[in-house]
């Protein structure tokens, strides 16, 4: 135990911390974790908090949390427990669960850190599973020993210690470990003895190639830093100054803004084949995010809806600049759309693509969707942004039909 109160010293890992919330599952980790702590929490300056998930998968699981209940109020240590309401259990559900709860607990209990019991062997499981699963070089870097979370830290203080140096005297051993269901328990139990008997040293191997990864990212991050490229808009210009590379990285440094957006490997890589083109882009990446591209930056944001424009239109000058004039033909219908493919504009005596068109004279996505004005499939406007040669040759003819139109951005009813 001493061991470990020098290296939390050492680490200064409380020395902004004086509430602290402890991960409690009841196991052998997590037991000695909260013992450890408590016993040096004058030492350390804390006060302790404790949290368990119940997820209602073993016969004894309530037994369980009403033992801890019981442990915890003779100590004199808040307590706070959940337990797991979905219909199907999965890895990846209980774990989302089990972190909102703690970050729940963190801010009514105003705790500003909080402490799992992940050791040695979960660092050996984590990066074997995310090799297993195909996850970027980034994610091998292993199990940081702390990292912002909720309204504070999120720190692991066993990383260093192995499992056999724990000793709990009280704890629960839960036997659905010993399994092989989820794929951790399959990777503790059958591929990393399979794998230790190939090489007896390859937990550690594993570990030292995280830390290699590690130390290779810490390079990587520094490069970055310099370029001082990561900002809510990237330069296209520092951006596609820098080797294929560094470019690769600076894209995943960008995406990590944005912890809920999961991106595929092949949605990257289309995004850097869209960065490297000269076209402005805008494409929904999610429910949530957008990625957008203009001659100057690219970015992700909000995906946002596309507000309704609609032409506040006039028949006679309203002497306002805002107002854009357009001449039409005095016979055939007048139709106001938004462009669709195949539309062509007449500009200087050449018939171009309005795609053609945006693109040569760089015209702003948002401008792209702006209205037109046709008369018998001719435009003669784009409104806000251009006349076509149709409508400028009529500017001196008696025999037309003039209108003035503005822009305008159609409001719901129900957000007004």
């Amino acid at each position: 135990m001493n061991r470990f109160l020098k290296l939390v010293q050492q680490k200064e890992f409380f020395r902004y911390h004086k509430r602290v919330l402890v991960a409690l599952s009841g196991g052998k980790d997590s037991m000695t974790l909260f013992n450890w702590l408590y016993t040096y929490r004058e030492e350390l300056e804390i006060e302790l908090f404790a949290a368990h998930v119940n997820y209602g998968l073993r016969d004894v699981a309530n037994w369980e949390e009403e033992q801890l209940k019981q442990k915890m109020a003779t100590l004199h240590i808040e307590f706070e427990v959940a337990h797991y309401t979905g219909e199907k259990f999965s890895e990846e559900d209980g774990r989302r669960m089990r972190y909102d709860f703690f970050r729940e607990v963190m801010t009514n209990k105003k705790c500003t850190a909080l402490v799992t019991a992940h050791h040695k062997g979960d660092q050996v499981e984590t990066v074997l599973m995310r090799e297993i699963t195909g996850r970027r070089l980034r994610h091998l870097t292993g199990i940081p020993e702390r990292q912002t979370f909720g309204p504070g830290e999120l720190i692991r203080p066993l990383l260093l210690f192995n499992k056999a140096d724990f000793d709990a005297e009280e704890y629960f051993e839960d036997v659905t470990n010993a399994g092989t269901d989820y794929l951790r328990n399959r990777v503790r139990n059958r591929y990393i003895p399979a794998l230790t008997q190939e090489n007896p040293r390859f937990s550690e191997a594993i570990i030292d190639m995280s830390q290699e990864i590690n130390l290779a990212f810490s390079v990587i991050k520094d490069k970055i830093a310099e370029l001082e490229i990561i900002k809510d808009e990237i330069s296209l210009k520092i951006f596609l100054r820098q080797s294929r590379a560094l470019q690769h990285f600076i894209l995943q440094e960008y995406l990590e803004k944005f912890p809920d957006l999961q991106v595929s490997k092949a949605k990257f890589s289309e995004l850097l084949w869209i960065i490297e083109r000269p076209q402005q882009y805008r494409s929904e990446l999610s429910g949530d995010y957008c990625f957008v591209k203009n001659d100057k930056h690219f970015m992700i944001v909000p995906n946002k809806p596309i507000p309704q424009k609609e032409l506040e239109i006039k028949k006679e000058d309203p002497e306002d600049a805002s107002f854009m004039r357009v001449d039409l033909p005095m016979a055939g219908e007048i139709e106001i759309r938004q462009r669709q493919a195949g539309d062509y504009i007449l500009i200087n005596g050449h018939h171009k693509k309005l795609r053609k068109f945006f693109i040569e004279q760089h015209v702003p996505l948002e401008k792209r969707e702006n209205l037109l004005i046709l008369v018998e499939k001719d435009i003669y406007a784009i409104t806000d942004l251009t006349v076509s040669d149709l409508s400028k040759a009529l500017k001196n003819d008696k025999m037309k039909r003039t209108l003035w139109v503005k822009p305008t951005i159609r409001e719901d009813i129900d957000n007004a």
